[in-house]
Formats: C-alpha cells, sequence, structure tokens
C-alpha cells in the first residue's frame, strides 16, 4: 500500500493523513480481462482506482459500433461520471483490457468524507476538473487536429498503449479506421 500512498500524496497532493481516512475507504478487488466494470443501464455506487490494469469506456453507437472514448492505467480513477453523480443508469461500459486490480470506494462513504474533510473535498473536486479537462481535450483534439497528429498526442500520453490495447480499440479512439490507423503507424 505504500506505492498507492505515494501516488495519492504525489499525484492527487493528499497529506498522508487525508490518504489514511481515504485509504480506510478503499477495498482491493482483482477482476478478469474482458470484465465489465460498469454495465450500460446500470446503476453503479462506486469509484475505483486503478492500482494494476488497463481499461476503457465505451458506448454502442446506432449502427451497433463500439466507440471508445477512453482509456484508463495504473493510477487513473475509473468511473461512470453521471451515473457516480447523479445515480442514474448509466449510459456507457468500462471494459477491462487486462486482468486488473483496483481498490473500489462505496459512494455513500466517499461523500460522508467529503462533509468532513475540506481536503478531501478539494480532491474530489480535482478528479472532476481533470476529467472535464480530459474530455475538452479529446474533443478539441477530434474537432481540429489531423488522425496522426491525434495518434501522436496518444502515444505521446499513453506511451505503452500498442502493447496493451487492441488496435481497434485505438482506432475507435481517434475516430478512425484500423486501415487508416495502419497507414498512419507505417508512415512513424
Amino acid at each position: 500500500m505504500d506505492s498507492i500512498k505515494k501516488l495519492f500524496t504525489d499525484k492527487y497532493s493528499l497529506t498522508e493523513e487525508s490518504f489514511e481516512l481515504l485509504r480506510h475507504l478503499m477495498v482491493e478487488e482483482h477482476k478478469p480481462k474482458h470484465d465489465l466494470l460498469v454495465k450500460v443501464g446500470e446503476v453503479h455506487h462506486f469509484i475505483y482506482f486503478i492500482k494494476k490494469g488497463a481499461m476503457r469506456s465505451y458506448y454502442t453507437n446506432n449502427n451497433g459500433k463500439e466507440v471508445t472514448y477512453w482509456f484508463g492505467f495504473e493510477g487513473d480513477i475509473a468511473a461512470s461520471l453521471g451515473n457516480f453523480v447523479h445515480s442514474k443508469p448509466s449510459l456507457e461500459n468500462i471494459e477491462l483490457l487486462e486482468d486488473t486490480t483496483l481498490l473500489k470506494i462505496n459512494k455513500t462513504a466517499l461523500l460522508e468524507l467529503y462533509n468532513t474533510n475540506l481536503e478531501l473535498a478539494n480532491f474530489g473536486r480535482r478528479l472532476a476538473e481533470q476529467a472535464l479537462l480530459e474530455m475538452e481535450e479529446q474533443i478539441l483534439a477530434t474537432q481540429f487536429t489531423d488522425a496522426k497528429s491525434r495518434y501522436l498526442q496518444l502515444i505521446d500520453k499513453f506511451p505503452q498503449i500498442l502493447q496493451r490495447v487492441k488496435l481497434g480499440h485505438i482506432s475507435s479512439y481517434l475516430g478512425i479506421t484500423q486501415v487508416t490507423l495502419s497507414r498512419i503507424r507505417s508512415e512513424k
């Protein structure tokens, strides 16, 4: 748990005391590859910290095609935000791309902790802000940059992604076909 503590105190700027309060809410779970952590239509009452593994969020469009819009790896927080915030049925699936070790936190207990600890309440706000910034970056990249630039930005952000994620998921995330992705990769 020391590496987790270091991550929360470094990446998320929590004091050791606040991390210890949060740690007491964490339940470690091991889930197999291809498991759906969150399923469309379900109400989910947990937020997850990825200790080890990889995952993606996706929805199925009107043509029945899966569209990936988020990847998560070690150190990331995973949740269906609309589901978590409003307790409405999820509009997305979160799929495990590898055997994954998670730290699960119950929403009710976390919100109670936010009410009693200003530092942890600010931690929750920073997580929400980060999720919004990432969403904005992806929308702007999709709208205003070419496919090759989006690919290079993805590789820069996640250098290990080609070894851990199927090319079909990557091409879906980039909004291109696998043929286009193969062409871009061969130009590099």
